[in-house]
């Protein structure tokens, strides 16, 4: 069985051929390190928006420009880690991998959807919904942009996999697959943004307005998801890899553009430039040196630390604004950054102690 394609053929000055056997345990330090420093970029994104004044730069910085790195990442990563699994897609037993992780995802869904459950009666006690009209509301939210600010990420890894791995297991080459991902996310694109979809004919808008009455919006496992999916499974099944100079260098071109963007057209949410940015940042993690050497338990700490920061942060968030009246640090950027942060990364390291106690093994079910 053929497991890894040949790489379309590229100036040997930028990219250099590697074979990777798709049975091969590795443990990638620089996927772990970038996950890590990007799931802070989703907390602080989420603090910058609900506490910092609307003048704050970081406003543009962190919460448009930086943190909207994270999720393509995190798709792309999800994508190169399960398809590296996988062979040629036709192979018995590998439909169970998929089916197997998706299922799990599904599964961490539902146990944090529980987890905050609290906050959404909480929001839900403030509002004006009665209690049929909320449940019908949050049925169909979870499904098409969760209740919780985060936790459509998980519904939306399980559609983006599915799709990928069913045109993947159809024969589909792996640029193909990016390709087609790739039209999905220029259409996400020019939706979200209302610098693009203002500028659309009337026809055009039409569409989108029908879409949007009934699925809320194309942040998902469709128009999102499946594109940088795509692309980690093109990681996970290329021969070829870019040497790290020029990945370092491909990243910073793109983030320079992708500053550009979030600042022209205000994208807060699906960003262009967000894809070669994407791109280069992995490919630099993967060739980053010591970025695939078996790095011991910091970097397994750091991969548990990031999944517990992303899962667990919008409730330091809500902890904060519970608890501002009794706050002795003063109500500061600085002040609301330290409320925040120190308690959130002291709960997450303490997890990830305890998971690796056996009383307390669970708690990696959770993440």
């Amino acid at each position: 069985m053929r497991v890894l394609e040949d790489f379309p053929s590229r100036p040997s000055f930028w990219i250099k051929k590697r074979g990777l056997n798709v049975t091969e345990k590795r443990q990638y330090n620089g996927l772990d390190v970038v996950k890590f420093g990007l799931a802070l970029l989703v907390a602080a994104r989420h603090m910058i928006q609900l506490f910092y004044p609307i003048e704050s730069k970081w406003r543009v910085v962190i919460a448009s420009w930086l943190s909207n790195l994270a999720v393509p990442c995190f798709f792309i990563m999800a994508g190169f880690l399960l398809f590296r699994k996988i062979g040629d897609g036709r192979a018995k037993g590998e439909g169970k991998i998929i089916s197997a992780y998706c299922a799990r995802i599904f599964k961490m869904a539902l146990i944090w959807s529980l987890i905050y459950l609290p906050i959404d009666l909480y929001n839900w006690w403030y509002g004006r919904d009665r209690v049929l009209e909320w449940i019908l509301v949050y049925i169909r939210y979870f499904f098409l942009d969760h209740p919780i600010m985060h936790l459509w990420f998980l519904l939306a890894l399980i559609v983006a996999c599915g799709l990928v791995w069913c045109m993947y297991r159809a024969g589909a080459k792996p640029w193909l697959i990016v390709a087609a991902g790739g039209m999905l996310f220029i259409i996400g694109c020019v939706g979200d943004n209302w610098y693009f979809n203002q500028q659309l004919p009337e026809s055009i808008w039409k569409i989108y307005s029908m879409y949007f009455k009934y699925f809320v919006t194309m942040r998902n496992g469709v128009f999102y998801g499946a594109f940088f999916v795509a692309v980690g499974l093109w990681f996970a099944k290329a021969r070829a890899r870019i040497p790290f100079p020029a990945a370092a260098a491909g990243f910073l071109v793109s983030a320079l553009l992708m500053y550009g963007e979030v600042k022209r057209c205000q994208n807060v949410n699906m960003v262009f430039t967000s894809a070669p940015a994407a791109f280069f940042l992995i490919a630099a993690a993967l060739e980053a040196p010591g970025g695939q050497q078996g790095g011991g338990l910091l970097y397994k700490r750091l991969r548990e630390m990031s999944q517990w920061i992303y899962l667990t942060h919008v409730y330091f968030l809500y902890i904060f604004s519970w608890t501002v009246k009794w706050n002795p640090l003063p109500l500061t950027k600085k002040g609301i950054t330290v409320s925040v942060f120190a308690p959130m990364l002291v709960c997450c390291g303490c997890l990830v102690a305890l998971s690796e106690r056996r009383a307390f093994k669970w708690l990696k079910n959770m993440i």
